[in-house]
């Protein structure tokens, strides 16, 4: 797997159907570069049908206003979220219910 890119165009199509986690990053930050590394271990050893979204905040404006950092999703739905970077053991316990 390989975490995908969000865009205004297809944000919302990547987020309909399944659990996904989206990402708001700015890729040119230290701590979503940290956070952007912890996601990708976590996703090569995520065990159920996961799928991962990192929207770049600097490109994608009109997505990024409307969300925290980090959000689960189900279905369309927002099942929980976070704001700010996340250590790797807060992602891992943010996605185990799912995994």
């Amino acid at each position: 797997m390989t975490i995908l890119k969000g865009t205004k165009n297809n944000f919302f199509s990547l987020i309909k159907e399944g659990v996904t986690l989206a990402y708001f990053s700015n890729p040119q930050t230290e701590e979503c570069q940290t956070t952007r590394a912890n996601l990708e271990s976590i996703e090569q050893n995520i065990k159920k049908d996961i799928k991962f979204v990192e929207v770049n905040v600097n490109e994608e404006k009109k997505v990024v206003d409307k969300f925290p950092t980090i959000i689960l999703f189900k279905n369309g739905k927002i099942l929980k979220s976070k704001i700010g970077g996340q250590p790797k053991s807060q992602l891992a316990q943010f996605i185990s219910p799912f995994n």
